[in-house]
């Protein structure tokens, strides 16, 4: 699909060509509304040819990494999912290395197998019981076939046919255990969810060094997770497992993804997350009732910037730390 504005009808197109696996090609006469980030559109897009020879220039390095022999490995994409078959499917089938696909079915069919709806062209998919994101992963790397483990999510979309390799060679030329890739987030997105992935992985060129990881797309070796399994919890099992592995971020790889924000499913989130963050011995950042009652006038004004759903958003997740707080003060 071609793009040649980024008005909000312009960036549902493109959602849609995205979704359908159809190659976006920017090209823009004009420069762009404000509030609309190049750096945040052109990873996502085959080819990109703007109003300014010297912009073109300069953005091109920000283009998906395209194919490139070099690399003989085997790489297996795990994938857990209950509820459909996963939107990178297609991009991870056409890497310039061997890509294994597996996917973790984690409902069944009347008849006890895995899913109707998960019966895919190619792929490994076997049924595998949900028991919390760090167990159901490890029972994946028992499973794979590949020298390489590459954690992914069934709503998240790697760009480019070189992403894999990008990884893959981050790991090798590196003293890293794992590394994870940029997340970059839907054209649409709301800019709360924009600001805070670009914090969570920024732009950037060069691989470097990390206190975090995260499984939204992160490869590992597999014997490295055979050694080390990751903990079995039921969330935040790369939070846990990166204290005292190396890790690397590899901006130049990315992958869309995001969610949209709404306050029910962030405070559930919240809560479970945070309550990782405690059991690993850090502090909660809302300890107590009066701290909660504190802090949220605080959210207001900034919020309401955003919109009256966004202020029930952040009093969501404020209420969610304090939910964490309190729960993990209480006797199991």
């Amino acid at each position: 699909m071609r793009i040649t504005g980024l008005d909000h009808k312009a960036l549902l197109a493109m959602e849609q060509a995205l979704r359908a696996g159809e190659p976006v090609v920017l090209d823009l006469a004009e420069p762009p509304p404000r509030g609309v980030r190049l750096d945040e559109l052109v990873p996502l897009c085959h080819s990109v040819r703007t109003w300014n020879p010297a912009l073109d220039r300069s953005l091109r390095h920000l283009l998906p990494p395209a194919a490139r022999p070099g690399i003989s490995c085997q790489v297996t994409a795990i994938i857990p999912t209950h509820r459909q078959a996963p939107l990178g499917l297609d991009v991870l089938r056409s890497q310039d290395v061997e890509v294994e696909v597996l996917v973790l079915a984690n409902g069944r069919a009347a008849s006890g197998s895995a899913a109707p709806g998960l019966r895919l062209q190619g792929d490994r998919v076997e049924y595998v019981p949900w028991l919390g994101h760090g167990a159901t992963r490890q029972a994946g790397v028992s499973l794979a076939r590949g020298e390489y483990v590459f954690f992914t999510v069934d709503d998240a979309i790697p760009m480019g046919a070189g992403f894999i390799r990008s990884l893959v060679e981050a790991l090798e030329n590196g003293p890293w255990d794992a590394v994870y890739a940029r997340q970059l987030p839907w054209p649409t997105a709301d800019p709360v969810t924009r600001q805070r992935l670009r914090a969570w992985t920024p732009p950037g060129r060069r691989v470097v060094p990390a206190r975090h990881l995260d499984n939204v797309a992160a490869l590992y070796r597999r014997s490295t997770l055979l050694n080390n399994p990751l903990p079995p919890v039921p969330i935040a099992e790369d939070l846990r497992w990166a204290r005292g592995h190396r890790i690397a971020y590899v901006p130049c790889a990315p992958v869309l993804h995001s969610h949209p924000r709404r306050p029910l499913s962030l405070y559930r989130r919240t809560v479970a997350i945070h309550k990782e963050h405690l059991a690993m011995g850090e502090t909660p950042r809302v300890p107590s009732l009066p701290s909660l009652l504190r802090s949220l006038p605080g959210t207001a004004l900034p919020a309401l910037d955003a919109g009256p759903l966004e202020l029930l958003n952040q009093w969501a997740e404020l209420l969610g730390q304090w939910m964490a707080a309190r729960q993990s003060r209480s006797p199991s």
